[in-house]
């Protein structure tokens, strides 16, 4: 006697039987768990399958045991329970599945298997055509992976837009929507041709014959499942073969890493469903992009139109960021929603942490090609400017509604989690609801460029190297500060640039900069930026800010709007450096130079100190990188002091000779000793600060002469050297000692 539990369904109380009964037994899988699994997918299974007749495959005692099909709806099936007859076959009520209570009905009746048809009520039209890859036994199922590749491609190039899912059994079905629907014997042919059309590109692996003994070793193109009152098996159902397999909805970029069309079972196809969502999210429907091609003339504008769409790249839950410098520089969230790009204006950028909310305005729905788009529309044009992709990536739904979509986005640099409202007409309003990235964690290490005594040319550009204080400038919504290399705020050392920076268009950005005090002739005085930082009155320094202001030259950025720019090249961080700002006084964009032989001569003429040499299609290193390379006139470099020689003779009392150091790949290397260019007030001074301090074991592996005499001292003060040359040991030849950086 069976044993029956009544359990709440979404809409009814069901009568279930034999929920410890296993359906399979290598591993051993229960009714219960395949109940489990069908309301887990219901949503989604649901979403496809509704309004279609469906043929069942039972297994009433399980897998290893008798099947058989069932179309017609038993008579002692509940009423709650819909059926439908096709026009031309009255005699057969076949289920469909409405509800997530059918599906548990189904499951309770060991229906392992749902296949379902290609037609839909109450119309009886084709909405879809599938494409059943069969091979042929023995067969490598790369090949078969190979020849799904090429017929999406072939596909796409119709202006089709394909979906893929695993069989469950041995093949790949892919899925193309007909967004008008067709009679089914219209679809039939359709498909038929297509695929005659394709195996004339590839006769030698594909066919259309379905005798085993003429297909040999060649795949089946099968295409008779569009038949009417044919099925296929269903997205999302289980399959009566063992380890329960599904055939499961993927995205296209996951198809290479499969190794047989039953590697989805009812326990990963359900941790594949929440990682990524559904692939086959929004198969029918389909905006128009009328209202995107009547803004544009595609002969004078670069960007795609509708006859242009190529999917081969692009995923079924892809995203999109562009930086868009049209009338007002914003960014445009897009999102591949139902085969075409979401897209939404976002005036302020998205939001790099939780709480803040920004105004989004629903723009037209772009074409998917767009998702690669990059370039100039001419000024004059609907969104005349440059348009940059800021990020690209995947996104993953978590809910929707009419009035908002909570999403998740992971990109190459942009991840979290954000939630978009509807407000009113096409205004929307997007938050973040993950943590996000704080600049107040943001590390404080610097790009630092080497000291070459060659001028490189070829794939490199040129700025003029500026004689002052590296320093990062930091704007987070309304607050602004300026970092030292150490990670001191001089915020209060240069108020003048701190104003500036607050009109900076950026809602967030980190930027690299040299801060310099120009004469009248526009050279850098390097004593006077240091004179800024040794004041300790803010009365001075307001003085000195009006009659000797600082300027802050930037030349990189690190980090923009939400995304961390600098694993993108120099070039684009530029040129979104650029955009940042207009030069003022006290804030000016570094410019660069193709020719380095003239620009280090006019330099030169000038009494500057040298050039900055850039690799091309660089990214931003932390630490010192050969991308960068400076330059000089007279052969000055900077260096940490390690130690100090004890003083003898007239200056016993002071010390003798400063030893020097830097870190290279973060080992601290020894560069040699100074001894000279030091007046007696510089050298007192200098010692009062060594003495402060403290002393450390020997923090390198180099042997020193009079090494008895040498103390050792933190590595936390940088001095600028002058040398004739560099020599074998890498060690400064001739050097003088020129003054004290603050960082």
């Amino acid at each position: 006697m069976a044993k029956e539990v009544i359990v709440k369904g979404s809409g009814r109380d069901l009568k279930l039987t034999n929920l410890d009964k296993n359906l399979f037994s290598d591993p051993p899988i229960t009714k219960a768990e395949l109940m489990a699994y069908y309301i887990a997918v219901a949503p989604d299974f649901i979403n496809f399958s509704q309004n279609r007749p469906l043929t069942l495959i039972r297994y009433p005692d399980g897998i290893q045991s008798e099947k058989f099909y069932a179309k017609n709806k038993p008579s002692w099936t509940p009423e709650w329970l819909s059926s439908v007859a096709l026009p031309d076959k009255p005699e057969i009520a076949y289920l469909l599945a409405q509800n997530q209570d059918t599906l548990v009905y189904l499951a309770n009746l060991a229906a392992i298997e749902i296949h379902a048809m290609c037609l839909s009520t109450p119309s009886f039209l084709a909405d879809h055509i599938i494409f059943d890859l069969d091979p042929p036994e023995n067969f490598s199922f790369d090949e078969l992976i190979l020849c799904a590749q090429n017929l999406k491609r072939f596909l796409n190039e119709l202006n089709h837009e394909v979906f893929l899912k695993t069989s469950g059994g041995k093949g790949l079905h892919l899925y193309i929507p007909l967004h008008e629907q067709l009679e089914t014997e219209m679809a039939i042919n359709m498909a038929k041709n297509m695929a005659a059309e394709f195996i004339k590109r590839y006769p030698n692996s594909t066919t259309l014959l379905l005798s085993k003994e003429k297909r040999t070793q060649k795949i089946l193109i099968d295409i008779y499942r569009n038949h009417r009152a044919q099925t296929c098996v269903a997205p999302f159902s289980v399959r009566g073969r063992p380890n329960a397999p599904v055939s499961m909805p993927i995205f296209w970029e996951d198809l290479p890493t499969l190794k047989s069309s039953q590697d989805f079972n009812i326990n990963n196809a359900i941790i594949y469903l929440k990682e990524k969502g559904n692939a086959w999210q929004g198969f029918f429907s389909r905006p128009d992009l009328e209202s995107y091609q009547a803004k544009r003339d595609f002969s004078k504008t670069p960007e795609p139109n509708n006859a242009t769409i190529n999917t081969d790249k692009v995923a079924q839950n892809a995203f999109v960021v562009h930086k868009h410098q049209a009338t007002n520089l914003h960014y445009d969230l897009r999102l591949n929603m139902n085969g075409v790009l979401a897209s939404w204006a976002i005036p302020k950028a998205l939001p790099h942490l939780p709480g803040i909310k920004r105004m989004a305005i629903k723009t037209e729905d772009h074409p998917l090609a767009y998702f690669g788009f990059e370039g100039e529309i001419p000024k004059g044009e609907y969104g005349g400017g440059t348009i940059w992709i800021f990020d690209t990536g995947t996104y993953h739904i978590i809910e929707q509604t009419d009035k908002k979509i909570k999403f998740s986005l992971k990109g190459k640099n942009l991840n979290g989690q954000f939630v978009i409202y509807h407000t009113d007409e096409n205004r929307w309003l997007l938050e973040r609801l993950d943590e996000g990235l704080a600049l107040k964690t943001w590390p404080k290490n610097f790009m630092l460029a080497e000291l070459n005594h060659k001028l490189n040319t070829g794939s490199y550009f040129y700025e003029i190297k500026w004689d002052g204080i590296r320093a990062l400038l930091i704007k987070e919504g309304e607050n602004v500060d300026i970092l030292s290399k150490s990670g001191a705020s001089l915020k209060n050392k240069f108020p003048e640039i701190i104003a500036i920076l607050k009109e900076i268009q950026a809602e967030t950005a980190v930027i690299d900069a040299e801060i310099v005090v120009l004469d009248n002739a526009g050279k850098p005085q390097f004593n006077q930026v240091i004179g800024r930082m040794h004041s300790g009155s803010d009365v001075v320094i307001n003085q000195l800010a009006k009659t000797s202001p600082a300027t802050a030259y930037a030349f990189d950025l690190l980090f923009l709007d939400a995304l961390d720019s600098r694993t993108y090249p120099i070039e684009t961080r530029r040129a979104w450096l650029r955009l940042l700002f207009k030069d003022t006084y006290n804030l000016r964009f570094s410019q660069s130079f193709t020719d380095g032989l003239a620009l280090f001569e006019a330099i030169k003429s000038q009494g500057l100190e040298g050039i900055m040499v850039k690799k091309q299609g660089g990214f931003y290193k932390n630490g010192r990188s050969s991308d960068w390379q400076k330059y000089k006139v007279n052969n000055l470099d900077d260096a940490l002091i390690i130690g100090y020689t004890k003083g003898k003779g007239d200056r016993q009392n002071l010390f003798g000779a400063l030893l020097l150091g830097d870190f290279e790949e973060e080992k601290l290397v020894f560069k040699g000793k100074v001894g000279t260019g030091f007046t007696a007030d510089i050298q007192d001074k200098l010692y009062k600060t060594l003495l402060t301090l403290n002393t450390i074991k020997k923090p390198i592996k180099d042997s020193i002469e009079e090494e008895y005499a040498v103390v050792w001292v933190e590595p936390l003060l940088r001095c600028s050297v002058k040398f004739s040359s560099i020599t074998p040991n890498l060690t400064y030849r001739e050097p003088v000692y020129m003054g004290l950086y603050e960082e």
